[in-house]
Formats: C-alpha cells, sequence, structure tokens
C-alpha cells in the first residue's frame, strides 16, 4: 500500500517534507511490517531550486546512488 505522509524536517528550510511511502502490510498485524520511503520532496521546492545541495544533505533512498 502508497500512502503520502509528512516526512523528515528539509534540510536546506526545515519544512517538513512530504513523502510517497509503501507499506508492507501483513494479516496477522494492524502495524505495517515494513516501509520504504520511494520518494521525497520539499513543499518549499528545495529539492528543484538547489538539486545539488538537496542530494548532498538529504538521506539516501532506496535505489539512490550512494
Amino acid at each position: 500500500m502508497e500512502i503520502t505522509r509528512d516526512g523528515i524536517a528539509c534540510a536546506l528550510c526545515c519544512t517538513p517534507t512530504t513523502e510517497v511511502v509503501y507499506q508492507v502490510l501483513s494479516s496477522q498485524s494492524p502495524f505495517p511490517q515494513r516501509e520504504d520511503v520511494q520518494e521525497r520532496w520539499c513543499p518549499a521546492g528545495c529539492d528543484q531550486l538547489h538539486p545539488v545541495e538537496w542530494k548532498e544533505t538529504m538521506p539516501l533512498l532506496p535505489g539512490d546512488d550512494a
């Protein structure tokens, strides 16, 4: 199941980021078993205005280059 939620604070402007999160659910538990952040962006546009600084300061997502 995919959800969109507020995430961690942007390292450049401290605005809460927006995240698309994939949650692995189980029929035996009411809570997600695992969460993977698929996408993250800053509502203030820091990810587009300063892409190099954004990539250097924000934590890597699954599939990002190290």
